[in-house]
């Protein structure tokens, strides 16, 4: 019986530590990736954004941009920082994470470049899904 001991034990830990983890995941309603339809003033962990309103999925094509979205260039990069994956490595704000470093300030040039060559682990971006008009669009958000 002693030698089944610290097996017994481990696997207590082990069970023990999984419920606690699973326990707070199941009552954390947003720790995938914060995604809510409006602020809440009772979460306070990490920081809320939004990206503007839920689209339903059409198949292979994202659906076209609202026309006042569309319309206003500063908006328009908001919501392709998210869409072109941007944001997923340098944040919601361009301002870095530990996954990608900051492109807060960047141009259209500074932008093409990094997209199109992609440095260091960057995937590259064809001018097919990351047009010139895209980047300028990214470009006017990350520069306000």
């Amino acid at each position: 019986m002693r030698r089944f001991a610290l097996p017994i034990v481990a696997a207590i830990v082990v069970a023990a530590l999984s419920t606690l983890l699973l326990g707070i995941g199941a009552r954390s309603p947003y720790t995938h990736a914060n995604l809510a339809p409006q602020f809440d003033a009772r979460y306070t962990r990490t920081s809320q954004a939004l990206v503007g309103p839920p689209e339903p999925y059409h198949g292979g094509r994202p659906a076209p941009l609202p026309a006042a979205i569309a319309a206003n260039q500063e908006a328009r990069g908001r919501v392709l920082l998210v869409v072109k994956g941007c944001a997923a490595c340098h944040g919601i704000d361009g301002r870095g994470s530990a996954v990608g470093p900051a492109i807060a300030g960047f141009g259209l040039d500074d932008l093409r470049e990094k997209a199109w060559k992609g440095p260091g682990g960057m995937p590259t971006y064809s001018a097919l899904n990351l047009s010139d008009e895209d980047l300028a669009a990214i470009a006017a958000y990350l520069r306000r």
